[in-house]
């Protein structure tokens, strides 16, 4: 499976499993995630794709950041994941 920047993933493996991350980059098979708590934006978790499930994309000023390759802060995105961990649940 193919992964772009800014789609929402849950980890399926290791002892992150079933936590939501952000697609910071996607390189060669390899996926660079984030959370905004315990991986950091200027330091994300490095995991094959082959390990994650891919949940969705999602039309929000942060991930639009994402995208385009504009700075984000760790807050917006902890605050961008919970609002979409929101909306899945409702």
């Amino acid at each position: 499976m193919s992964f772009k920047r800014a789609q929402i993933v849950r980890s399926r493996c290791g002892r992150d499993s079933g936590r939501l991350f952000c697609v910071m980059d996607a390189q060669a098979g390899w996926l660079l995630l984030a959370d905004g708590k315990r991986r950091r934006v200027d330091r994300p978790k490095r995991k094959q794709g082959k390990h994650v499930a891919l949940v969705g994309e999602w039309d929000h000023p942060v991930m639009e950041k994402v995208r385009t390759g504009q700075s984000v802060r760790d807050r917006e995105l902890r605050a961008a994941l919970a609002a979409f961990r929101e909306e899945m649940e409702v």
